[in-house]
């Protein structure tokens, strides 16, 4: 379960994020507020997109301007690499797509259609 801040005033805080699974731990940023519950689709190619579906939890080493299109059909993004204005925590924002970025690991430690918060 990740613990994100939300947007106070005008201000974005970041806080610090981390997931725990079967004795592993993962941290990264969280660079956009809420909390969302789905399908975790682990992505590390954008030739991979076709198992992406409807409100599924992106999770991929990075996100570039290809990745664009697909952001509206997310409901949450995790990024390995990044920071408070990489591609996908700006993109995330746009979107009001809850988003965790620098959490190196992710793509290894989650497997497509796990579901988790």
């Amino acid at each position: 379960m990740a613990d994100l801040t939300y947007l106070l005033s005008e201000t974005i805080v970041v806080s610090h994020a981390e997931f725990k699974s079967s004795g592993s731990r993962l941290s990264g940023t969280a660079v956009c507020p809420g909390t969302v519950m789905g399908r975790a689709c682990v992505i590390t190619d954008l030739n991979q997109i076709t198992k992406l579906k409807h409100n599924d939890i992106l999770i991929t080493h990075s996100t570039d301007v290809g990745w664009s299109p697909y952001f509206p059909l997310l409901a949450g993004v995790v990024t390995e690499l990044g920071g408070l204005i990489s591609h996908g925590a700006v993109v995330a924002r746009e979107y009001g797509l809850p988003c965790i970025v620098g959490c190196e690991g992710a793509t290894r430690m989650f497997s497509t259609g796990n579901q988790f918060q």
